[in-house]
């Protein structure tokens, strides 16, 4: 018997520092695996460890006061507790290893899901590259005039259906966003006009070729200056049309905007309404019951219903399945705090309405919007002869289309290529406004802004000061104006929003109304001679928004393209310096600046890859650029070609005797050349300069170098000494 007392007591011994151990750990997370059934169990889990505790120190006080009873009572009491501790103890164990397990699928499976997401992004990415190779040779063949007849159906049939693929593999993207719930709502300032004209130059292209007439109706109270997620929104309602499109095949889609004012807040409702298949009664059951989501009304009854995927579809097309956009859609339309509705009947077409409130920023009614919209070249409602305005930029690239944007409006413009040199305009001249580049080397605008109203001139403290930026950021219009500006503007520049600040910030005055009715180009942009050529080499660029920024005019267009091809080369030597050692912030500032540049003309993918490069710069991510500036200086390099090739075909190319005999020269003799240069260059002899970059221009030289040349000759013009003797040096490899 004492032994079989002596074995339990020490279990119990063993029991007790094991309670004790538990019962001390602050931990909440560890007593909650270690209690049984969680959290609710963990009083109960500790009062049982406690009792035990007592048990045992009565047996111990009845041993050590010889007490009979009290230790018998205290031995079968501690027996007791003590199996129901080890019982407990055995559950907890067994419960511990199913948390394990169930931690470890729940790992397994978030790590797949973020493989699975990062491997969508890639294929995607690796995907729209070959489908835009595809879309822009099939417009390339789809151009030619003797290609037979049942070859053109066949390959305009590819583009097509290239085109659906492509939104198809970019709608996979967001998707996995709603998927993960990472859809974003990012909120700014934006100019109504500009997003009604995106959605019909979206709703235009969708339409294109068909026999659907797209009418459009705008509430004139609409304000003209609302803060929400422009891209989003219009992202949203570009789906829904795209869906009234498919289903829409002779007839008209009429999109309509209502707005009701409420304590500065705009309740807009977007219809969409289409004279298509509509849907039957079997569809329309099946559609309600697709979701429980609150935001859709059954056509019939009126009642909140399931959230439809607003897939339309009538008899022919029940087995349909729900769009990828169209779940985006209601995804972002959620987010929003919005609401969406449907209406439709077979036979009658089927009408969607948006409901979403937006912040009124600027409360001035839109007015009258044409009704029916129609490719317009644009006019310019006003001139101002008087005004005269500051631009400040790094980028000469930007610093010209500044310069082409204002003189249409007969403006008197001066450029800075620094916040220093700004300061120093300022001391000796007047401007009625100032537009200022946010991200600039040395000093920033934010910097300039700072010193400039430290300035003791009156006129430099209250000079209207409008920063200029290619980051467009959440709540961007607000940190601008907390920062001292009077409002920004995104590169590459809106006319529209530019128009707007030129009027609000600008004396009345100086305003000079021009009765100019619309003028109407009869001939679709597409089949101009000119745009032909131009789609024909610039292949993988977006030539209808390059234009956009250029007025659709070719003359400014071409203009733009040359001057990035003069400057081409002194960006290439930037980047390549940065493959050698990478400063960061002068990296940043630098892919920055040619993010806005190559949106500026169209070329889209290019931008979007500076965007990427410039947004790992931000997050010091070194390693990242260095793996990938190769790729893009390869790509941008391939860009300048084309604008060479181009240049060329058009008569305007800067090379100077491009057109002439080459002199083939011996390498020596080049390099004689040369350092006869870079001699005149040191004792600044701009003639000898002039002269020996004439010869070097006659001379037979390969690509990099004829590039050198022909910058080196504009850069001489401006008396850019050093900058032409370190090109020079670069290109030819001499120090």
């Amino acid at each position: 018997m004492g032994i079989v007392i002596d074995i339990l007591l020490g279990i119990s011994i063993f029991n007790m520092i094991y309670v004790l151990v538990i019962m001390t750990k602050t931990n909440i997370k560890f007593r909650e695996r270690m209690a049984l059934g969680g959290k609710k169990f963990i009083i109960i889990t500790d009062i049982c460890y406690a009792f035990t505790v007592l048990f045992l120190i009565g047996i111990f006080a009845a041993l050590l006061f010889n007490i009979t009873g009290l230790f018998e009572i205290n031995l079968v009491s501690a027996i007791t507790i003590l199996v129901a501790s080890i019982t407990i103890w055995f559950l907890l164990l067994i419960r511990g290893l199913q948390n394990k397990g169930i931690d470890v699928m729940f790992n397994r499976g978030n790590a797949m899901r973020d493989t699975r997401n990062r491997l969508m992004v890639s294929v995607s990415h690796e995907i729209r590259t070959p489908m835009n190779s595809i879309i822009g040779l099939s417009e390339v063949i789809l151009r030619r005039d003797d290609i037979p007849d049942d070859v053109r159906e066949d390959i305009d049939n590819i583009s097509v259906a290239s085109g659906l693929l492509l939104g198809v593999v970019n709608n996979l993207i967001d998707f996995t966003k709603v998927e993960t719930d990472q859809i974003e709502i990012i909120e700014s300032e934006y100019n109504t006009r500009g997003f009604i004209d995106e959605i019909i130059h979206r709703a235009g292209n969708m339409l294109k070729g068909s026999q659907v007439e797209f009418l459009t109706d705008i509430d004139a109270s609409l304000p003209i200056r609302l803060i929400g997620d422009e891209v989003r929104l219009v992202q949203a309602i570009a789906n829904i049309i795209s869906n009234a499109s498919k289903y829409t095949h002779v007839g008209v889609i009429t999109f309509r905007i209502l707005c009701a004012k409420e304590r500065g807040t705009a309740k807009l409702t977007f219809v969409i309404e289409d004279t298509g298949i509509g849907m039957n009664k079997v569809t329309r059951e099946k559609f309600m019951g697709y979701s429980n989501d609150e935001f859709v009304r059954d056509p019939l009854s009126g009642e909140l219903k399931g959230q439809s995927s607003l897939g339309g579809s009538g008899a022919e097309d029940e087995n349909k399945s729900i769009g990828l956009g169209l779940i985006i859609t209601r995804a972002i339309i959620g987010k929003m705090g919005g609401r969406i509705y449907f209406n439709s009947e077979e036979g009658s077409g089927t009408s969607v309405t948006i409901e979403v409130d937006q912040k009124i920023a600027v409360d001035t009614p839109i007015g009258d919007f044409s009704l029916l919209h129609k490719d317009t070249k644009k006019h310019y409602m006003f001139t101002a002869p008087m005004a005269r305005v500051l631009v400040v930029d790094d980028n000469v690239v930007n610093l010209f289309v500044s310069k082409e944007l204002f003189l249409n409006y007969e403006i008197d413009v001066t450029t800075a290529g620094s916040g220093a040199e700004c300061l120093a305009l300022v001391n000796n001249n007047y401007y009625d406004i100032i537009f200022m580049d946010y991200v600039m080397p040395e000093m920033d605008g934010h910097e300039t802004l700072v010193k400039l109203r430290q300035r003791e001139n009156e006129f430099a403290r209250k000079i209207p000061v409008v920063a200029l930026t290619a980051m467009v950021t959440s709540g961007g219009s607000k940190m601008y104006i907390d920062e001292g500006f009077q409002g920004y503007l995104s590169k590459p520049i809106n006319v529209h929003d530019l128009e707007e600040q030129l009027l609000r910030l600008l004396p009345d005055k100086y305003i000079v109304r021009k009765n100019v009715p619309e003028e109407v180009d009869e001939e679709p942009i597409e089949d101009k001679l000119w745009y032909k050529r131009i789609s024909n080499i610039l292949t993988d660029v977006d030539i209808k928004q390059g234009l956009m920024y250029s007025n659709n005019d070719y003359s400014s267009y071409l203009n733009l393209l040359r001057v990035i091809y003069n400057d081409s080369y002194t960006q290439i030597a930037k980047l390549n310096r940065f493959k050698e050692k990478i400063d960061l912030s002068d990296f940043r500032v630098t892919i920055h600046a040619l993010k806005s540049v190559t949106a500026s003309v169209g070329a889209v993918e290019l931008s979007e890859k500076c965007r990427n490069l410039e947004m790992h710069a931000k997050d010091g991510d070194a390693n990242y650029i260095k793996d990938n500036l190769d790729d893009f200086i390869n790509k941008f390099d391939e860009f300048l070609r084309k604008i060479d090739t181009l240049l060329v075909r058009e008569n305007e190319m800067m090379v100077r005797g491009f057109n002439k005999p080459k002199v083939s020269l011996p390498e020596e003799e080049i390099i004689s050349i040369v350092d006869e240069l870079i001699l005149s260059l040191e004792e600044f002899n701009a003639d000898d300069a002039e002269a020996c970059l004439k010869k070097l221009s006659n001379a037979n030289l390969d690509y990099d170098r004829t590039k050198a040349v022909d910058t080196a000759s504009e850069m001489l013009a401006l008396f850019k000494y050093d900058e032409v003797k370190t090109l020079i040096e670069n290109a030819f490899m001499v120090r």
